[in-house]
């Protein structure tokens, strides 16, 4: 159960429209077999020191677990660059971690985890797990539907496909969104009836509002957004008025 919560938790990402990133805070609540869990995520989006630059943060938290993605990049040419990506777990008496960083010239990643250290030539535009959805925001938005990612985790390259296969109009606490449903697939699965789903809003710049991991008939989860909220523009200070002489 561990590791498919763990698996569920890395699945899950936004998506959004051509430009600069708008900051976001959801908040997201998972239930397995329909049944609510203990497990609420938070996943924040804000700009970094920079030019471009962003910080992705992803926790999960319950009285059983803490699992936690970061993620600094630069966004150029309507995908993600990675600078940075840490991974942090603990739970179920055990302690794992990814404390990777990137280089691009030539391509590369730098990996220590709990018990190794390496580093792996990359392709270029490897993402990493967190940021991978972010690729379909462009995509997307030009009225393609389908694209296909490399991510790098630890010392593995993984290829994943996402398509889209439907369409449909859900309740959230926004109220009723239209959305496209998309499907994962990644290279080397062994398992024919596992699948992962997202429900992304076009009208909230094609954010996750709904994910669904089925692990098998027997084994389904859902994550779930429970609240979303946008960064309130702050205000322009006040001018001071100087006294006219006289």
């Amino acid at each position: 159960m561990r590791a498919f919560l763990l698996a569920l938790l890395l699945s899950y990402s936004p998506l959004l429209l051509a430009g600069s990133l708008a900051p976001f805070a959801a908040e997201f609540r998972i239930y397995v077999n329909k049944l609510p869990t203990p497990v609420k995520a938070d996943l924040v989006l804000k700009p970094a020191h920079g030019n471009d630059n962003y910080h992705m943060l992803l926790k999960a938290k319950s009285f059983m677990l803490t699992n936690t993605e970061e993620s600094f990049f630069q966004w150029r040419d309507c995908q993600p660059r990675t600078q940075k990506y840490l991974h942090e777990f603990e739970g179920f008496g055990k302690h794992r971690f990814h404390r990777m960083d990137f280089q691009w010239n030539p391509p590369k990643v730098h990996n220590e985890s709990e018990d190794d250290q390496e580093s792996l030539d990359i392709p270029d535009n490897t993402l990493d797990e967190l940021t991978i959805l972010l690729r379909g925001r462009c995509v997307f938005a030009s009225g393609e539907r389908n694209y296909t990612v490399t991510s790098v985790y630890g010392d593995r390259l993984r290829t994943h496909h996402f398509v889209v296969i439907d369409e449909e109009t859900i309740d959230t606490p926004l109220g009723k969104l239209d959305t496209l449903l998309v499907e994962k697939k990644r290279d080397g699965d062994s398992k024919k009836k596992r699948r992962t789903l997202f429900w992304v809003a076009p009208s909230l710049d094609y954010m996750v509002v709904k994910a669904r991991h089925i692990e098998s008939t027997f084994l389904k989860a859902d994550m779930i957004m429970i609240d979303y909220s946008e960064p309130e523009t702050p205000a322009e200070p006040a001018k001071t008025v100087t006294p006219e002489a006289g």
